[in-house]
């Protein structure tokens, strides 16, 4: 995810993703939403006021037209994603039960975004730069590392969000990609299968140890906060919960927006 690329503004915000199309059922309700993850970032980004643009690669159907035109209408900048003509784009079912949800998700051309599909020019221009969905990218992961160094010797901020490993690997080629992200953005189960360890506290200091803060959400406990040896935490106000799908990319979005390119 990155800002506007056309007035190439510094005051930007710039985001990758593989997919942008998501079906959300919750209780008796199913809605559309673009998503799942980064480009409903972007959207709620864009609409806090930030310039946020979005790399990604949908298919010639239905569903993608419909996705960038919620995108477009959020004021978010698509010039930067790929058609694949013939193609389908990726569609996920969220699945929000009381004590876990369920993901189904058909990836389409989520797994074809490649390296060769990203404007670098157009994204080192920006202010910062946010990956999701790391394990999903099939297509892009090979080359995550060298894509985060080029960033970073750019002068951005960065952060990431892995979210969920479906193969439930979690492989520690993302643990390098960590020495150059900024902000990281697991939750506390992702947090711990990273580090192989049921002890958020020390998954938490491992992280802090390569990513510069690291952010774990933990549902409705005290998020924690890491940066070094420093550790913070927050509980939450006490709500009357109807659907937290996409509250993890509310609780994201107003973190890196106000943090300076480089800091």
């Amino acid at each position: 995810m990155w800002g506007s690329g056309r007035d190439q503004s510094r005051n930007s915000v710039r985001t990758c993703d593989g997919t942008c199309d998501r079906a959300r059922s919750a209780r008796a309700q199913v809605g559309f939403d673009t998503g799942p993850v980064l480009s409903a970032l972007a959207r709620n980004m864009s609409c806090l006021g930030r310039k946020v643009g979005i790399v990604s690669k949908i298919g010639s159907d239905p569903l993608g037209r419909l996705a960038l035109e919620r995108l477009v209408d959020s004021g978010v900048e698509v010039h930067t994603v790929k058609v694949a003509v013939g193609r389908t784009t990726g569609l996920t079912v969220i699945l929000p039960y009381p004590e876990h949800r369920f993901i189904l998700t058909y990836p389409g051309t989520m797994f074809e975004l490649s390296c060769e599909d990203i404007d670098l020019d157009c994204i080192c221009s920006a202010r910062h730069f946010h990956i999701s969905s790391f394990f999903l990218h099939r297509g892009l992961r090979s080359r995550m590392l060298e894509l985060f160094r080029t960033v970073k010797a750019a002068g951005l901020s960065t952060s990431l969000d892995t979210n969920d490993d479906p193969d439930d690997k979690w492989d520690k080629d993302v643990l390098e990609v960590l020495k150059y992200v900024d902000f990281f953005f697991p939750n506390e189960r992702e947090a711990k299968k990273l580090t192989r360890t049921n002890d958020l506290a020390r998954a938490a200091k491992t992280l802090a140890g390569l990513a510069k803060v690291v952010v774990v959400k933990c549902g409705p406990e005290a998020a924690l906060c890491r940066a070094g040896n420093k550790q913070w935490s927050l509980t939450p106000p006490a709500v009357q919960v109807i659907n937290p799908v996409g509250a993890r990319r509310q609780f994201q979005c107003g973190i890196p927006s106000p943090i300076p390119a480089g800091r």
